[in-house]
């Protein structure tokens, strides 16, 4: 199967809404994909639902606000919100506007309903964690089971030096699971199914699962990405 391959600045207009980078027509078997930014002095939708949100800062600043909390976020944190929630973002970092995509369960388009201001939730915090946190007790886990996840989980994948693959003793790998992956910087290829694809940064990615694939920096530079995958994935070194 062929991956799926979106750049955000192909979908995503200035003060329009969020844009789909893995949506429910792309066959996505655990979550969803959306790119958004939030300008100065503006917040994102305020709402509660039953499903968790996961997000990553790309750049910018400002507030998350939690059933009344305030928790500070930035440039390179990765969000975990509970479900049941009441929850937005206000942009007061003063660092532009702020940047993020924003992965979230099947349900969450498939049913839809979020309630708008809808006032004091469950009360659970959110988790707040820095990609330059990550040691040697998390790995590349920046998101987990351990820190209540349910359905999926978020990984950080560190710089990818030029001219390096993944997985070269086998040629790549694969594994009954799917990645959705967005690309922080630099651009690499993908290779699945023995053809190649160009990836950049800003494009979110969808790897089938049970799809052979291998990921190829052959560019003069870095390669970051963040990697989401069902938490099934946890039990196994992929």
């Amino acid at each position: 199967m062929e991956p799926v391959i979106r750049n955000f600045r192909n979908l995503f207009t200035p003060e329009g809404p969020s844009a789909r980078l893995v949506w429910l027509d792309d066959n996505p078997p655990t979550c969803t994909m959306t790119y958004s930014e939030i300008n100065p002095d503006q917040t994102s939708a305020h709402h509660i639902h039953p499903w968790e949100h996961e997000v990553y800062i790309i750049k910018g600043a400002g507030t998350l606000i939690c059933d009344g909390k305030d928790y500070p976020v930035k440039e390179g944190d990765a969000i975990f919100i509970p479900g049941d929630v009441d929850h937005y973002t206000l942009n007061n970092g003063g660092q532009g506007a702020i940047r993020r995509i924003e992965i979230n369960p099947l349900m969450a388009a498939q049913q839809g309903g979020a309630r708008t201001n809808g006032g004091m939730g469950s009360g659970k915090p959110p988790m707040i964690r820095n990609f330059r946190d990550l040691n040697s007790d998390t790995g590349s886990r920046i998101i987990g089971s351990k820190d209540g996840a349910p359905t999926y989980l978020m990984l950080y994948n560190g710089a990818m030096a030029p001219g390096s693959v993944s997985h070269p003793d086998g040629g790549g790998h694969i594994h009954p699971w799917e990645h959705v992956v967005f690309i922080l910087e630099g651009h690499a290829t993908i290779f699945c199914e023995g053809k190649e694809y160009p990836v950049s940064e800003g494009d979110g990615i969808l790897v089938p699962p049970n799809t052979f694939h291998q990921w190829r920096n052959n560019s003069q530079h870095p390669m970051t990405r963040v990697t989401f995958n069902p938490l099934a994935s946890e039990a196994a070194e992929h």
